[in-house]
């Protein structure tokens, strides 16, 4: 699906950027992961990458908001990583985002306890089986990354 950025803004997680000729001269193709495509003249499109850092690779698995702003008579398209720049406007493509319940502190407490302990028993017994010494830092690290997904 092609989206056109005069209805309104879209976000796309970026899965290609493809340089092509179109009716309107020399435009980039970003594609999203869900298949919708968003055609930028290539001047714009460029110096929006650049002034997010990024280039036609690195762009690559970025989250992007398209949008386009007139003024004085004239049309701009605007590029700016999602939840930045101007993401007041409801994007037309990107699902919304849902609002995490508040958790207190104690509960959490409890979860990263709980994590340290399957951190510890699942990597104390790997490390052992591999020969490997086990660390405090590998512990945290384990821990760490079971909780964060926990509380995603």
């Amino acid at each position: 699906m092609i989206h056109k950025l005069a209805t309104g803004p879209c976000v796309l997680e970026i899965v290609s950027a493809i340089e092509s000729v179109g009716n309107f001269g020399p435009q980039v193709c970003f594609t999203g992961a869900d298949g919708t495509s968003v055609y930028v003249n290539e001047s714009p499109a460029k110096r929006g990458l650049e002034r997010l850092s990024l280039d036609m690779e690195t762009v690559i698995g970025a989250t992007i908001r398209f949008s386009q702003v007139k003024k004085d008579g004239k049309t701009f398209t605007n590029l700016d990583r999602a939840g930045e720049g101007t993401a007041a406007t409801p994007s037309a493509v990107a699902a919304p985002v849902a609002q995490k319940a508040p958790v207190d502190l104690p509960a959490l407490a409890v979860l990263y306890s709980e994590c340290v302990a399957i951190a510890m028993a699942t990597l104390g017994m790997k490390c052992e089986e591999a020969g490997v010494p086990i660390d405090a830092s590998a512990i945290q690290a384990a821990a760490a990354t079971i909780f964060i997904k926990a509380t995603r």
